[in-house]
C-alpha cells in the first residue's frame, strides 16, 4: 500500500507519519519540508499545478488530504485569502483524485457544527453570519465536504474535534501547557465557560489506521474525537495547573485584545462519537493528554 499525505509537515501529518511509516509506504507533500522527516517529501504549494504532484497521486493508493489553512487566529487575520486558498487547494486535489480514481481521506472540522452539544454527523448544520470571518472557514470546509463527496468516488470525511497531544504546536491546550513549562501564567480568553472536547492524536491516528484497514471509503462522514473529554476552558486551565504542580496564575483576557472585531466564539461544542466507536473508541483522557504534553 502506498499512501500520499498532503500537509504532512503539520501536527497531525507528522503524527500519522511517525506512527505508520514503518509499515506503510508514505509520501508527503507540503509547502514547507522538514528535512528530518523519515519519508520521501515533495515541497510544493498545492494551490498550483505540478507534474510531480500529479504523478504521486497517480502512483498512490490512498490520499490523506490534510493541507490547507487552519487555526482560528490565522483565519481571523487572513480573511481576505484563506477561503480562496482553501477551496483552490481542495479542488486541485479532488480533481486529481477523481482523474485517477483514488481513495481519499479528507480532513474536515468540528467548526461546521457551530454551537451544539453531542453533534451528530447527520445533524442539519447552521453556519454563522458572514459578518464574522470565522464562519467563512466553517462554510469553506462544509463546501469542501460536498465537493469531496461529489467529485471523489471513494472518499472518507473526518470531522476532527480538537485533536491535540504530543507534537501539537497551535491549539489551546498546547498554549496552556507551554505557558506552564515556561513558568509563565496561563492566558484564558473570554469568560472561560466555553466547553470543548479534546482528543489525543494517538486516538485519532488509530482510528485512521483502522479506517484504512477496513476500507471505509464510501463517502461517509465520521466525527473523530472523545465525547468523554468535555471540559470548560476554565476547568482545563485549573487541571493543567494542578497536574503540573506549578505555581502559575490563570489570567483572563478579553477577546478583543487578541482577536479582531470579526471574531466570534462558540460556547459549547462536543461530539457524538457513536459512529466512530463502531470502528474505534478513544481511550485517552484529558489527564492522559496533559501529562503526555507536560512530559514531552
Amino acid at each position: 500500500m502506498r499512501v500520499l499525505i498532503t500537509g504532512h509537515n503539520g501536527f497531525l501529518g507528522k503524527s500519522i507519519v511517525s506512527k505508520l511509516y514503518k509499515n506503510i509506504e508514505i509520501i508527503g507533500i507540503d509547502k514547507v519540508i522538514d528535512k528530518n522527516t523519515p519519508i520521501k517529501s515533495i515541497e510544493h504549494n498545492l494551490m498550483f499545478y505540478s507534474n510531480a504532484v500529479e504523478e504521486e497521486i497517480k502512483s498512490s493508493d490512498i490520499i490523506i488530504h490534510l493541507a490547507g489553512p487552519v487555526g482560528v487566529e490565522r483565519i481571523d487575520y487572513s480573511h481576505d485569502t484563506y477561503l480562496h486558498d482553501m477551496l483552490t487547494i481542495n479542488l486541485n486535489v479532488f480533481n486529481l483524485v477523481k482523474k485517477y480514481n483514488k481513495k481519499i481521506i479528507f480532513a474536515s472540522t468540528s467548526e461546521v457544527y457551530h454551537d451544539v452539544k453531542s453533534a451528530k454527523e447527520s445533524d442539519n448544520l447552521v453556519i454563522g453570519s458572514p459578518d464574522k470571518s470565522r464562519w467563512g472557514y466553517a462554510s469553506g470546509k462544509l463546501t469542501s465536504e460536498f465537493l469531496c463527496k461529489s467529485i471523489c468516488k471513494n472518499s472518507l470525511i473526518l470531522r476532527f474535534f480538537n485533536i491535540t497531544g504530543v507534537g501539537d504546536n497551535k491549539g489551546v491546550l498546547y498554549k496552556m501547557v507551554s505557558a506552564i513549562k515556561s513558568n509563565n501564567n496561563i492566558q484564558l480568553y473570554g469568560t472561560g465557560n466555553q466547553v470543548r472536547s479534546f482528543c489525543d492524536q494517538r486516538d485519532a491516528i488509530e482510528f485512521i489506521k483502522l479506517a484504512i484497514e477496513n476500507d471505509i471509503f464510501n463517502g461517509d462522514i465520521f466525527n473523530v474525537g472523545s465525547a468523554e473529554n468535555c471540559i470548560t476552558m476554565s476547568d482545563l486551565a485549573i487541571l493543567c495547573k494542578n497536574i503540573s504542580n506549578k505555581n502559575v496564575n490563570i489570567n483572563r483576557i478579553d477577546y478583543d485584545k487578541i482577536f479582531s472585531k470579526n471574531h466570534d466564539d462558540i460556547l459549547y461544542r462536543s461530539p457524538c462519537c457513536k459512529k466512530m466507536n463502531t470502528v474505534y473508541k478513544s481511550k485517552y483522557t484529558n489527564v492522559d493528554i496533559i501529562e503526555s504534553m507536560l512530559n514531552e
